[in-house]
């Protein structure tokens, strides 16, 4: 059995690039990123929202600084476009992901009975939000690569012991229970829970045993593949295989990305995520090379494992932010977010800009012009 794979991106970043001057061109002709994405075949848009990515003073957090109000501009203009839309809920004023999952400010010293509440009301009344001025998500992410756990350290997974998880997945359960009964009360959209470590059989096994054991609520299970991290494409589809078998459920790639270059656009900034010097955990280098030839082979092979995946369940491969150019003023965070989340110790800058599917400056590189087109 085959399916049509829905060939998705992340661009949440896209308003403050566009507000910081950051351009897009396709053959020499400047043009919008999301029309470039529909162009090459991109139907789908992911947007993040982040609570309130602001400090005391409304000085902005940066990453695209996703507040409500921003992405839902955006998913207006994609919505209008003719996209579909995945709303992906961090619950969090910043970046979660499986090393920080921060508590947004206003919910710091509640309760687990409060936070569920504030949890709740904050899923339904964004979702009510978007629906009401005309952008209804198809899809909706309760919680960001929560194999780790999410509002930490009330939710953090503890895998000390078996005792351990179990507690603490019953305090991870509740609030993900709270999320997920608020999108049936406002909303169609299918449900997404989402882990990273794709390739990881037996850590995956282990959360969805315990979450299917607590009537956890999922249309589909979304992950992160990121292959640099997270095994190679044949534990990867092993992995996905095993879980269309175990728990019935479909699956969406909903991040991935590759670099094209290991050349760093401001070699006085923080350092790339993925830099010339970047070896596999074993040692090894990685199987594509980081060029913009290897950026195209990975997304061309990553489709080709993905249409064998079983019973043509794999529904979606999401670019993560494909247009994250580094503008002067980009930055994963500012001074005042670093403050903040208590990493002040870290620089600022675009770390991300090698694994565009633009070039520094904004011209498209080939593998945008395959993505979509499988």
């Amino acid at each position: 059995m085959t399916t049509d794979i829905i060939i998705g991106a992340d661009i949440s970043t896209l308003p403050e690039v566009e507000a910081q001057g950051g351009k897009f061109y396709v053959d020499g002709k400047e043009v919008l990123l999301d029309d470039a994405l529909i162009s090459s075949g991109v139907t789908s848009a992911r947007l993040r929202v982040w609570n309130d990515p602001y400090d005391r003073d409304g000085n902005d957090y940066g990453g695209g600084t996703c507040d409500t109000e921003k992405m839902l501009r955006l998913a207006k203009r994609i919505k209008e476009k003719g996209m579909s839309l995945l709303l992906d809920f961090h619950y969090s004023d910043f970046w979660c992901d499986p090393a920080r999952q921060g508590i947004p400010k206003a919910w710091r010293g509640m309760s687990l009975d409060e936070m569920c509440t504030a949890l709740h009301d904050f899923t339904a009344d964004t979702l009510k939000y978007f629906i009401s001025h005309g952008a209804a998500p198809e899809y909706v992410q309760v919680g960001n690569e929560i194999t780790n756990g999410m509002l930490w350290d009330i939710a953090k997974l503890d895998r000390s012991s078996k005792e351990a998880f179990d507690e603490s997945f019953e305090r991870l359960g509740r609030l993900i229970a709270a999320g997920t009964q608020a999108v049936r009360e406002v909303s169609d959209a299918k449900i997404i829970i989402h882990l990273e470590q794709s390739g990881k059989n037996a850590l995956w096994r282990e959360w969805f045993d315990a979450a299917t054991g607590r009537g956890m609520d999922c249309d589909i299970i979304g992950a992160s593949y990121y292959p640099l991290w997270h095994g190679t494409l044949s534990q990867m589809r092993a992995n996905f295989d095993d879980m269309i078998s175990r728990y019935n459920k479909d699956i969406m790639i909903v991040e991935t990305a590759y670099p094209f270059t290991t050349v760093h656009h401001d070699p006085e900034a923080r350092k790339l995520m993925i830099g010339e010097d970047f070896t596999l955990e074993d040692g090894s280098k990685p199987r594509w090379s980081f060029t913009k030839e290897g950026q195209l082979q990975f997304l061309s092979d990553l489709y080709e494992e993905c249409k064998k995946v079983k019973d043509g369940r794999l529904r979606a491969i999401y670019y993560w932010e494909p247009g994250w150019l580094p503008t002067k003023e980009s930055t994963w965070a500012t001074k005042e977010a670093l403050r903040d989340i208590g990493e002040e110790d870290k620089g600022t800058g675009n770390e991300w800009a090698n694994e565009c599917l633009f070039d520094y400056g904004g011209n498209a590189n080939p593998a945008l012009y395959t993505f979509g087109k499988h």
